[in-house]
């Protein structure tokens, strides 16, 4: 089925886990019955994630902002516009020092919800 979705028309919702994170759900397997989660997440400025670990792969692209995330076992990667990312499922990660507002388009495989 193809699904036309307009995300300038999708609400923000707040992250069920990390609360200084705000999610727009494109496509999950809730809704659309797919093996993947895909949303766009928006981090601001100064926000404190923990460090954490997925069940599933976190593919992320970041649209803009600037920030850093921490990867166990690979050290620290700047992320900015244009910054695409694999971090394994398993795997332990925080993003951290985020200097400027953050937009991402984020991809959980297998799904996430």
């Amino acid at each position: 089925m193809i699904k036309d979705i307009q995300v300038n028309d999708l609400s923000w919702d707040p992250h069920p886990v990390f609360k200084d994170l705000l999610i727009k759900k494109l496509l999950t397997h809730e809704k659309d019955n797919i093996d993947l989660s895909i949303m766009m997440v928006r981090v601001k400025k100064g926000s404190e994630i923990p460090a954490h670990v997925h069940e599933q792969d976190d593919i992320v692209y970041h649209l803009e902002g600037k920030g850093k995330m921490w990867v166990d076992g690979a050290g620290d990667f700047d992320v900015t516009a244009g910054s695409f990312m694999r971090i394994p499922a398993g795997v332990k990660h925080q993003p951290h020092d985020i200097q400027e507002d953050i937009l991402a388009f984020d991809i959980f495989f297998p799904h996430l919800f």
